[in-house]
């Protein structure tokens, strides 16, 4: 067992989740446990992960049982304790597992994301763990092919017809998941929210000095280096006319689990869902596409999956008796509104994604009041000098250029 497995990962937590609560028939024993970190550095960034191995027997029978768990807790460190103390930042995504998750799923008959377990501890998860199941994360080295791409394109569409139709079941069915909570307007930790915003996309400016993209690109990024918070905000607010929808929030490649048969895919499954909001599903779109999606897939294979999502969208809705639907029109334009959008997540969500082991940074290592430290400024350095970032950031620009110009924007 690791060193640093907190104390109250124990016995009685593991029977209470297998056994579907304390005090709950028939009673579990735990024979033995292992317990190990799930996630090495760079993966996560928001909570601590732990991959649980467990032997058991059920009630007076001698058979021993076998499984594979995933206990998260939130760090409760640097800026994410900070947020916590003023926002209800963790508790969406119990939520989402304890009930929106199974109506989202009966919906369609897919289940999207991993079995939940009875959990005792505020905004703390215990999940089946997909890797003993056969799934495997994507790699950030190469991101996500046309054939992954196709997959989670096709899976967000049901996900997101079925939170079209949980909607239309039941108007609670929003409280406590669909509002966003970072990119607001007004609330305790605007200002604090908007300059960490600024200092990410500071340090994605300098970095560009290091880096061979075109100087219309750097201009460009200049002149909305000062509107970037209020692109979340306007990309997180729900449109008044067409088609809202609960969008996932958090859609990359780490959030993703694929299952394979011969080499092919055959099933994907999400994973944290801290970060759902009701807006449009462009939000989804958009920040997979250009944090996931391989070269091939961005540079031209964009137009294919935004239909096959459109499709898969509109024939699910119309399965599922809404009268809902999203055109190719409504598509594009929102689509085209997220520009700003896109910019910020490949000014400060790229960088983390695809951050090394050596390079990597969490929010438990910041605050906002030590954020122009020479301490965390070094840190920052580190994530923006990235092996891979370095590499693969000429070519994301050029792409963004791109389809930036080809839309006339």
């Amino acid at each position: 067992m690791e060193q640093n497995i907190p104390a109250w990962l124990d016995e009685a937590l593991l029977a209470a989740a297998l056994q579907g609560g304390e005090g709950k028939e028939p009673r579990v024993k735990v024979a033995h446990f292992t317990a190990e970190s799930a996630l090495p550095p760079g993966s996560n960034y928001s909570s601590h992960i732990f991959r649980v191995r467990v032997v058991y027997k059920v009630g007076d029978s001698p058979l021993e049982h076998s499984a594979s768990l995933i206990v998260k807790v939130p760090i409760n460190e640097g800026v994410l304790k900070e947020v916590s103390e003023h926002l209800d930042f963790f508790s969406r995504e119990p939520e989402m597992y304890r009930d929106r998750l199974t109506k989202m799923s009966k919906k369609v008959n897919q289940e999207f994301a991993p079995t939940y377990f009875y959990c005792p501890f505020k905004n703390g998860l215990i999940l089946e763990d997909l890797k003993s199941e056969g799934y495997v994360m994507g790699d950030k080295k190469t991101q996500l092919d046309f054939q992954h791409c196709q997959f989670v394109f096709r899976s967000l569409a049901k996900f997101h017809a079925a939170s079209v139709a949980c909607c239309r079941d039941d108007t609670t069915f929003l409280d406590g998941i669909g509002d966003e909570i970072f990119y607001v307007e007004q609330g305790p930790m605007v200002e604090d929210s908007k300059l960490l915003i600024t200092t990410f996309v500071k340090h994605f400016i300098n970095s560009l000095d290091d880096i061979d993209v075109d100087k219309d690109f750097k201009d460009f990024l200049q002149s909305r280096s000062e509107k970037m918070w209020n692109a979340g905000v306007v990309a997180s607010t729900p449109k008044t006319y067409g088609l809202n929808v609960l969008n996932h929030g958090d859609l990359w490649f780490s959030n993703l689990m694929f299952k394979y048969s011969c080499g092919d895919v055959i099933d994907v499954k999400f994973v944290d869902f801290q970060r759902t909001r009701f807006c449009s599903p462009a939000v989804d779109l958009t920040y997979f596409m250009w944090t996931s999606g391989d070269e091939e897939v961005r540079g031209s294979r964009q137009k294919e999956l935004y239909n096959l999502y459109r499709h898969t969208l509109n024939s699910t809705l119309e399965q599922l008796g809404c009268p809902e639907r999203l055109t190719e029109e409504e598509l594009q334009a929102d689509l085209e509104s997220m520009t700003d959008f896109i910019l910020l997540n490949i000014s400060s969500a790229v960088p983390l994604m695809v951050a090394g082991p050596d390079d990597a940074i969490t929010m438990g290592d910041i605050s906002f009041q030590n954020l122009g430290s020479d301490k965390v400024t070094e840190k920052f350095k580190r994530v923006f000098n990235g092996k891979i970032f370095k590499a693969m950031i000429p070519t994301l620009v050029k792409q963004f250029e791109n389809w930036r110009k080809s839309i006339g924007k």
